[in-house]
């Protein structure tokens, strides 16, 4: 989605007025940011198998150690 004209000039006016007010910090997050811009990936349902995984194992284990208790006397 492009931005208006308005909009691309109430940017700039922003960053002129930053670099006025700070330019060390503006001059800072100048030398970031550049290349391509990338997205993190979000995690689907395949992603989630070693957190159920684990899960199934912890219930399995304390269903042992529930059944291998010491017996009462």
């Amino acid at each position: 989605m492009a931005l208006s004209e308005r909009e691309h000039q109430i940017l700039d006016s922003i960053a002129r007025q930053f670099a006025a007010d700070d330019p060390a910090l503006a001059r800072s997050f100048s030398e970031h940011g550049k290349g391509p811009v990338t997205a993190e990936r979000i995690a689907g349902r395949r992603d989630a198998w070693p957190a159920a995984l684990i899960a199934v194992c912890l219930a399995l284990f304390a269903v042992v150690l529930i059944l291998s208790g010491s017996p009462q006397a």
